[in-house]
């Protein structure tokens, strides 16, 4: 039977809200070595994705002070390619190929955030299936 996203995704998720500041979202980026998080709403739906370009981004528009932006909210991408849980290894693998994804949200039938899968776990699931001579 092949994988889906319920098999290969990430359940230990890092998100931000939209009201967010530079400053926490660069503290989580950074510390974590992450490249982006999800955006959730209270509802834990999907909003957006805040990645290390948006931020970069918005530093480059700034036109005060740098110290000054590091308060301000997060502008991020509103908008985000997800798959559901039950979307199989292929079609994952292509949108990652096709789109240059580094991340790749999962989501439930509502919406809601539940998992995942960045091309570490990608690497992972390849590695295994060559392992095992899949």
């Amino acid at each position: 039977m092949e994988p889906t996203a319920r098999d290969i995704m990430s359940t230990d998720l890092l998100t931000v809200s939209s009201d967010c500041t530079l400053a926490e979202v660069l503290k989580l980026i950074v510390g974590q070595r992450v490249t982006g998080v999800p955006v959730v709403n209270a509802e834990g739906k999907m909003i957006g994705v805040c990645s290390d370009y948006d931020i970069i981004r918005q530093f480059s528009k700034a036109k005060k002070r740098p110290t000054k932006i590091f308060a301000k909210k997060i502008r991020y991408s509103k908008k985000v390619e997800t798959v559901a849980t039950d979307t199989p290894l292929p079609e994952i693998v292509s949108r990652f190929v096709d789109k240059k994804f580094r991340r790749l949200p999962v989501v439930d039938r509502n919406g809601k955030l539940v998992g995942i899968i960045t091309r570490r776990d990608m690497m992972k699931v390849l590695f295994y299936q060559a392992k095992l001579g899949k």
